[in-house]
């Protein structure tokens, strides 16, 4: 009976696994929602049953889709197989969520570079395809605009940046990268940590994301980057710099978000009213920057009291 469940089981976790996949590369745009959760049924089913059978489970992913559209979607799918590999041998061995999601994201990042070249032949073509397709984008959501009866003087404006604005975009394009694998890692993190509630203590070093707290020298990385900007570098270093910035950008967003969920928490906030501050903040950019901020200033207010005499901040409330 219990190999008949692992053989179920087996085959429902691929199952869903090269659904996801499927749907993700073959709908865009609203498919690629579906990728975050591509390693999600092989993590759920190796956690539950052993690496070994998570292990199996993308071998034959990489199978059947090698004979459903060949290698190219078998390289796609590496992506997200090697997320699942990284959390397989990390989880539990570095309960610090921050280092488990950038080893994470840096994997899948430098596979998907490797992908991206294999792909393009160069990159300059590489380069040249993302230039194209970004006029491509730019040019249909500002005719989308023209159709909403947007002002004449700001789409001329915005027609008369559009190329400072692809290239800034493809400077910054790295930096987005890596964080769009960082936040698929930490999806696949936070939903481990919600379906296995019993492994919590083993696996990560806080218990609550409303605990977590982001390395303290990273402010010295800030201000190095800050810095780099506003004074003569080479152009390779300036660039480095941004793309660093948008990175700690990130994190500091993130430990914003942990306080603004802090005190949510703390104070009972409906969960409406928790839904609504989270959208303007997902889609208003100056509440967005409002947070950035918060997580930033959180290091010298420690809002919540983390450090207050080594305890939790439950303990301390």
């Amino acid at each position: 009976m219990q190999r008949l469940e692992v053989i179920t089981r087996f085959l429902l976790a691929l199952a869903l696994s090269v659904t996801l996949f499927m749907g993700g590369v073959s709908l865009p745009p609203m498919g690629a929602l579906l990728l975050p959760f591509v390693a999600q049924p092989v993590l759920l089913f190796g956690v539950k049953y052993g690496i070994g059978y998570g292990v199996g489970v993308i071998v034959m992913a990489f199978l059947v889709l090698g004979l459903l559209g060949g290698e190219d979607l078998g390289l796609l799918y590496a992506i997200f197989a090697i997320l699942a590999g990284v959390l397989f041998f990390l989880i539990g061995r570095v309960r610090a969520v921050e280092y488990l999601v950038t080893a994470a994201a840096s994997a899948m990042f430098v596979w998907a570079l490797g992908v991206a070249h294999y792909f393009f032949g160069s990159w300059s073509a590489l380069i040249s395809q993302f230039r194209a397709g970004l006029t491509q984008q730019f040019a249909a959501a500002t005719q989308m605009q023209e159709q909403l009866g947007f002002s004449k003087d700001s789409l001329e404006l915005v027609k008369e940046k559009m190329p400072q604005l692809i290239d800034m975009t493809l400077q910054i394009l790295p930096g987005l990268l890596f964080v769009t694998f960082a936040l698929i890692a930490l999806i696949n993190i936070l939903s481990l940590r919600r379906r296995f509630p019993e492994r919590r203590a083993e696996w990560f070093a806080v218990d609550s994301f409303r605990d977590w707290k982001g390395p303290e020298a990273l402010v010295w990385g800030l201000i190095a980057c800050g810095f780099s900007l506003f004074f003569p570098v080479p152009n390779l270093a300036r660039l480095i710099a941004m793309n660093l910035l948008l990175l700690i950008g990130a994190v500091y967003f993130a430990q914003g978000l942990a306080v603004i969920a802090f005190f949510f928490h703390k104070n009972n906030v409906p969960r409406f009213l928790r839904g609504l501050t989270y959208i303007l903040i997902v889609f208003q950019q100056i509440f967005t920057l409002m947070v950035v901020g918060l997580g930033l200033f959180d290091l010298w207010g420690d809002f919540r009291r983390l450090g207050k005499d080594n305890l939790t901040p439950s303990q301390a409330s």
